[in-house]
């Protein structure tokens, strides 16, 4: 049965967004997170009985482990900071849609195509209740300067992406100036909710923890590689154990990724409303990379004298469930058609919502004084011409005999 509001993620009275995950959201998105802990413990246990047992393995794990946490968060903030230093050397262009300059600024370059795009951005936030208004960095084609390739070049083109400090301070937003072009107003702020929805839930913190662990993986293989080569460990089972628990972390990795996708799909649904224009974007996207990928690899074959394959995207079996980072777009839009059915009324309302708050952020011009109507001066009528007179002079008697 169709719902009027999704209540357990929207305020029925007020219509405002409560929350973007349920508990059972959550448990999933743990769940991959538990499986990794659970692998490094395994690990740990082998290596203890050759460093004095668990009493002294757990401590020393349980401080590898903070320092690689605290280390990766270290080193994402300085990745983020040189982001955000990046704009002046012309890779990106950096807005700040809260800055009257750089909204005018924006709308110079970008206006004609998107002229409600600032005003769109500022909603959404206010709506996601965002702590800080991400800023908005376009990239800019200047790739090719910096040694990467033309074709790494055309695929960031269509980029959308959102990054963030560990802690979810300094919001980023970053934009393709392709998709720029390409999508409509309503796929574009059906993106925008998306990428809003990550800074939201905190994915950023996420991946830093994650990354974390890896370090702290890296490690762990180390003493058990050193352990092998000592003969304390069997060295074919150690590698063998190495490789297994790598895809299996890669899988787990892959599987939280998909699943922060999914949440943010619905987030942008319940921010906007625009499920298929989301879809539409989506597909925009897939199909602009798939073409820029042909290109390339046409190129590449010709230049050895071959016929190029036809690039398909990888959909299904066992390389996407390791290696895929988000769902296939069949999924994705499946589930957000099946968000549409379930609440029609909440979609159809969102929309709407930006229809008209758009139509009164729109400038009000000053109205034309009334003029009075010119009044033409009338043509002058062409008038005959006189006839010349003719004057009678009385002759003069001047003696010669004339009267």
């Amino acid at each position: 049965m169709a719902e009027k509001f999704p209540s357990t993620f929207v305020d029925e009275k007020t219509g405002d967004i409560k929350k973007f995950q349920t508990v059972m959201d959550r448990v999933q998105d743990r769940l991959p997170d538990a499986a990794h802990y659970g692998l490094l413990a395994a690990k740990v246990s082998l290596l203890a009985p050759f460093v004095g047992g668990l009493l002294i393995a757990a401590p020393a794990a349980t401080a590898l482990w903070w320092g690689t946490r605290v280390t990766m968060k270290k080193g994402m903030d300085a990745m983020h900071d040189s982001l955000l230093n990046k704009h002046r050397q012309g890779e990106f262009s950096e807005y700040d849609l809260t800055k009257p300059e750089d909204r005018a600024a924006f709308d110079t370059r970008f206006g004609m195509l998107h002229p409600q795009f600032a005003d769109d951005y500022l909603k959404m936030a206010k709506l996601a209740r965002l702590e800080q208004v991400p800023k908005l960095m376009i990239i800019e084609p200047y790739f090719r300067e910096q040694g990467r390739s033309r074709w790494s070049s055309m695929i960031s083109d269509f980029m959308a992406a959102a990054t963030s400090r560990p802690s979810g301070k300094d919001p980023v937003v970053m934009l393709g100036r392709g998709a720029l072009s390409e999508l409509s107003q309503e796929e574009m702020r059906a993106v925008i909710g998306h990428e809003f929805t990550h800074i939201k839930l905190g994915h950023m913190k996420e991946t830093a923890n994650w990354l974390g662990r890896s370090s702290m993986n890296g490690a762990i293989n180390v003493g058990l590689v050193a352990a092998g080569l000592l003969g304390a460990l069997p060295v074919l089972p150690v590698l063998g154990l190495i490789a297994v628990t790598s895809i299996v972390s890669t899988c787990l990795q892959s599987m939280q990724s998909r699943k922060h996708e999914e949440l943010c799909d619905r987030g942008a649904a319940l921010l906007t409303g625009g499920t298929k224009d989301l879809s539409s974007a989506l597909g925009k996207i897939r199909g602009a990379m798939l073409h820029i990928r042909q290109m390339e690899v046409d190129e590449q074959f010709r230049a050895r004298g071959m016929e190029p394959p036809k690039v398909q995207e990888v959909k299904g079996g066992i390389k996407q469930f390791i290696n895929a980072t988000h769902p296939t777009n069949e999924r994705r839009e499946k589930l957000l058609n099946d968000f549409e059915k379930k609440h029609p009324d909440y979609c159809q309302k969102q929309r709407s919502l930006f229809i008209i708050f758009n139509r009164v952020a729109q400038p009000k011009l000053p109205k034309p004084e009334a003029q009075k109507p010119k009044v033409q001066p009338r043509k002058p009528t062409p008038q005959k011409p006189k006839p010349p007179k003719i004057f009678y002079v009385k002759p003069k008697d001047w003696g010669f005999g004339y009267r």
